[in-house]
């Protein structure tokens, strides 16, 4: 059945059936041939342009040689991709929520991403995700975070592919005053800041803490746009690795705030300024003295005639 777009499920359904196909060293026509579909059915299953039911997917991997017991979790993600709705990212699900992440990130043609808490992972430096990945997962061997900030490094090579997409941070100004390890290592980290941000492709907003309260505590997303399918929302959720989210009830209200981010959030000049001279008081260890103060003190005086009144609404929360 075909579908009348191809929805972030399907289109994630079918890159793992491909890697599947591929691993069994089958070709889409033999695949066909063997199955008794066209050929076309198969692209179209791939590529998410097909509903593709439960028995469709089994037939698909039994057909490539897979046991039904390694197939629950594709059969369980099939169920899922039928509804249609938001779904969770989870590791034993769907081989792993970053996978998944940088499955859609890769072939966006616009991000937009909101960060309110600590440094965005497609910006971070080595010394940064590390001591990051450490203090959250404190009992995690060592070998497994060096994975882990290896995978991240590989990540953020999207932004300076051959052909990138653009992509526009919008990163608060606690994230960056958070002191992530070392002052040393904050310091390296807003210096790879102000580099990443001079990228003609990357935009990198600051929302200053004089837009109040309410954007300090929002949580973060990442808006994916594509040239030929909808675009997705991703939330990021501890417990449950993610939830994307693409129906136009829930994305009204991310696309709604941006405007306000636009409107509320430092220009790219003043962003690079404010991230070199914030980088420059870690780097004196100023950070926490009277210094720190006052310049903080500077920059809500300076933006506090930008903002438009004191109450903004963020996306509202979905169930």
């Amino acid at each position: 059945m075909s579908n009348s777009y191809a929805s972030a499920a399907y289109r994630e359904l079918g890159g793992i059936l491909r890697q599947v196909r591929e691993n069994a060293d089958m070709s889409a026509t033999d695949l066909a041939t063997r199955l008794g579909w066209q050929t076309t059915m198969v692209s179209r299953m791939e590529n998410g342009w097909r509903t593709s039911t439960i028995t469709d997917v089994v037939q698909y991997v039994v057909a490539c040689g897979m046991k039904l017991p390694e197939a629950q979790p594709l059969l369980e993600f099939a169920r899922m991709a039928e509804c249609k709705l938001g779904y969770y990212l989870s590791d034993v699900r769907i081989s792993g929520s970053l996978q998944s992440l940088i499955f859609h990130e890769s072939s966006a043609e616009r991000s937009v991403i909101y960060e309110p808490q600590v440094v965005h992972g497609l910006l971070q430096t080595p010394d940064y995700a590390r001591a990051l990945i450490a203090a959250v997962n404190p009992d995690d061997s060592q070998d497994w975070m060096e994975c882990a900030v290896r995978t991240r490094m590989e990540q953020r090579r999207i932004l300076s592919a051959s052909k990138p997409a653009r992509f526009t941070f919008y990163i608060h100004e606690q994230a960056l005053r958070f002191q992530v390890g070392t002052a040393e290592v904050m310091h390296e980290q807003l210096l790879h800041l102000v580099l990443t941000a001079a990228l003609e492709n990357v935009s990198l907003r600051v929302v200053p803490a004089a837009a109040g309260q309410r954007f300090a505590v929002s949580g973060a997303f990442h808006l994916m746009e594509f040239h030929q399918h909808r675009p997705l929302v991703y939330v990021e959720h501890l417990s449950d690795g993610g939830l994307i989210l693409e129906d136009h009830v829930y994305l009204r209200g991310y696309y709604d705030l941006l405007p306000t981010l636009a409107d509320i959030a430092l220009d790219e000049g003043q962003s690079r300024e404010f991230a070199a001279d914030l980088a420059d008081e870690f780097d004196r260890g100023s950070y926490q003295d009277g210094e720190g103060v006052v310049a903080q003190e500077q920059l809500q005086r300076r933006v506090r005639n930008s903002l438009r009144g004191g109450g903004v609404v963020g996306p509202q929360p979905h169930g």
